[in-house]
């Protein structure tokens, strides 16, 4: 967890970049800014999802989440109608995900929910752009952008609309020949008023402020550090004690040493689960009654960066009507 004061987080941390999405006139704000700053895209209408989940198809398959969707239209839409272009905006701090990997498959889960079931015409198919945000160089080349999209090797000249695009924007990189696009990157990796330079970035720390001078935001910040502090204390406890019962029964097969070890991991991984449930399900009950199908579901999920998720959906839901919209339905 970060251990930034709650004034000091910028727009790498996931916490504000999440409370800033969320915001009803923030959010859109945000995600029009971004497109126009990183992509020079101006959108008209949009629809944004803060931390959006899509569950995976069965209990055995992945799901993702993504950090904030951006929906956008060339008017304004209809209620479930689909969008002609989805932005997935994901600030990444350093970290030792298969980062290429990970983005071709939350590729194909996004698209998978973005065409209705027995349509024909994939032209339908909203087109994608999948925007990594880095505070380091995964290529080690030193750009301040790489951009990817399909094409034929044999004839680069060949256009190939497939309507995905893929974009990793370096944070740390140096200046680059887009003396604006610096300016936002720089902001976005060190969100203070002294870097909103451009008009741009001045628009965007308009709505950053408001988020940090929010004392909900503030007392929900609070929460969550004290949350994760809690579990991670809680977790190592209940860890040791099975990690312990465990590794000695499988020492007795496979050697003490390399049993205890193995039944360490084993034990955090399931005490950790067995808590990330027991808090979502405490969260929810101040919300009135939990039904056994909810129950069930989330009694059912092994992935711990989905139950991290809808634990932070859960505290923010006003119902549990609400947290069943944006998680497990």
């Amino acid at each position: 967890m970060s251990k930034k004061k709650f004034e000091e987080l910028d727009l790498m941390d996931n916490f504000l970049v999440l409370a800033l999405a969320s915001d009803l006139e923030g959010g859109p704000a945000y995600g029009r800014l971004l497109a126009e700053g990183l992509l020079h895209e101006k959108v008209a209408h949009v629809r944004v999802h803060a931390e959006k989940i899509i569950p995976g198809s069965d209990e055995i398959g992945r799901g993702i989440r993504m950090d904030v969707e951006m929906q956008s239209f060339s008017h304004k839409p209809e209620e479930n109608e689909l969008p002609d272009k989805v932005y997935d905006f994901e600030p990444h701090h350093k970290n030792a995900d298969n980062l290429f990997k990970r983005s071709r498959f939350n590729q194909a889960k996004i698209d998978a929910q973005n065409l209705y079931s027995g349509e024909r015409d994939f032209n339908k198919l909203p087109d994608l752009c999948v925007i990594n945000i880095l505070d380091y160089d995964p290529f080690g080349k030193g750009q301040t952008q790489y951009h990817f999209h399909n094409m034929c090797e044999e004839d680069t000249t060949i256009p190939y609309p497939d309507g995905l695009d893929f974009y990793y924007f370096i944070t740390t990189a140096p200046d680059g020949e887009d003396s604006e696009l610096d300016a936002l990157l720089k902001y976005i990796a060190n969100s203070r008023e002294e870097n909103a330079t451009t008009d741009l970035t001045k628009q965007l720390h308009k709505y950053v402020t408001k988020v940090k001078t929010s004392p909900e935001e503030r007392y929900r910040y609070m929460t969550w550090g004290e949350y994760i502090d809690f579990e991670t204390m809680d977790a190592k406890a209940e860890a040791r004690k099975e990690g312990h019962a465990e590794g000695k029964e499988q020492g007795l097969a496979e050697g003490r040493a390399e049993g205890r070890a193995e039944g360490r991991a084993e034990g955090r991984a399931e005490a950790t689960l067995a808590t990330r449930r027991e808090d979502i399900l405490d969260a929810l009950n101040e919300l009135g009654t939990v039904s056994d199908d909810i129950v069930e579901k989330i009694n059912a999920v092994t992935d711990i960066d989905m139950l991290k998720s809808w634990f932070k959906i859960a505290i923010k839901a006003d119902s549990i009507e609400t947290f069943v919209s944006q998680a497990v339905s």
